[in-house]
C-alpha cells in the first residue's frame, strides 16, 4: 500500500517540501539506478532492505534512515523475506545543505542507524494533509531536529580529509587540469594516503569520483540548460568533445544528444 501527497504550497525558497508519503513495500520491490533533482529521506518503520550509492551497499532495518542526494545514482530494494515499510519526504531549497549539516547525514555517510527518537515526527508528516505549508514544514524541521538529538555526528580526521577533497572537487571540477596531486596538496596529505582514505570512505578512487562528478554535472546541464554539447563539455572540464561523448556514453549508456532528447 502506498500513500503519496504532492505539496502544492511551496512558499519557502529556503526549504520546500515537494512530496511525501508512506509505503508498505512488497517483497523485492526496488527503485533506482537513476538520479533525482531533490533531496529524499526514507525512514524505515518495519522490515529491512538495502540502499546502494557510490559503490557502497548499506544493509538497513527498522528505525534506520537513508538520504538520497541530488544528482546521485542510487538503488534501493526491499528484502525478499522481510520487506520494509517506510515513510519518505522529498525536499529542496537554498538552506537545505545548512540544515542537513547539523544532522548525522553527509555525502560520505548517507545513513543514520537506530534513530527511534525521530520516528514519530516523520510518521506525523507522512500522514499530514497538505493544507498548511507551515505545519508540514515544521514537521520536517522536527524530524531533522530529532536526528540531531538522536545521534550526534562524530567526525574523524580521515572524514575531514575526505570532506575537504570532495569540497575541492565540487569547486574546481570544471578545470581541465584537476588531478589527485592538486587535491592532495590542497588537503595537506600524501597522495597515496588520500587515495586510501577516499577509497575507504567513498568506495571509488578520487580520479573516478572526479570523472563521475563531471559527468553527473554534465547530465544536469543537458537536462536544464540549452548549452550546446561542446559548451557542456567545456563547462565540466573536458576540452575534447569526442572524449567527452565517449565518457558520457560509457557512464549513462547513451550519447549526450540522445540523453537530452529523452529527458
Amino acid at each position: 500500500m502506498r500513500r503519496t501527497v504532492i505539496n502544492r504550497f511551496r512558499e519557502f525558497a529556503d526549504f520546500n517540501i515537494f512530496q511525501y508519503g508512506h509505503e508498505d513495500c512488497r517483497p523485492g520491490y526496488s527503485i533506482g539506478n537513476f538520479v533525482r533533482s531533490n533531496f529524499l529521506i526514507h525512514y524505515i518503520h518495519k522490515g529491512s532492505g538495502t540502499y546502494s550509492v557510490r559503490g557502497q551497499v548499506y544493509e538497513l532495518k527498522a528505525h534506520d534512515a537513508f538520504l538520497i542526494y541530488p544528482d546521485e545514482i542510487t538503488y534501493y530494494v526491499a528484502s525478499e523475506t522481510d520487506p520494509w515499510e517506510y515513510s519518505w519526504v522529498e525536499f529542496n531549497g537554498t538552506a537545505v545543505t545548512k540544515y542537513l549539516s547539523a544532522t548525522p547525514f553527509s555525502p560520505e555517510s548517507p545513513v543514520v542507524y537506530s534513530a527511534e527518537n525521530a520516528e514519530q515526527a516523520i510518521l506525523d508528516l507522512a500522514q499530514a494533509e497538505p493544507v498548511n505549508p507551515y505545519e508540514i514544514t515544521g514537521l520536517l524541521y522536527e524530524f531533522l531536529g530529532a536526528l540531531v538529538t538522536d545521534k550526534p555526528k562524530s567526525v574523524s580526521m580521515a572524514d575531514e580529509y575526505v570532506k575537504a577533497a570532495i569540497s575541492y572537487i565540487h569547486t574546481f571540477y570544471y578545470d581541465t587540469t584537476i588531478n589527485v596531486d592538486q587535491i592532495s596538496t590542497y588537503v595537506g596529505i600524501d597522495r597515496s594516503y588520500l587515495y586510501r582514505l577516499f577509497k575507504e570512505k567513498m568506495g571509488v578512487s578520487p580520479k573516478k569520483y572526479i570523472t563521475e562528478y563531471k559527468l553527473k554535472t554534465a547530465g544536469k546541464l543537458l537536462r536544464e540548460t540549452s548549452l550546446s554539447i561542446g559548451q557542456v563539455a567545456l563547462s565540466v572540464g573536458f576540452d575534447d568533445q569526442l572524449y567527452f561523448s565517449t565518457a558520457f556514453r560509457s557512464f549513462f549508456g547513451k550519447s549526450p544528444s540522445s540523453y537530452r532528447k529523452e529527458v
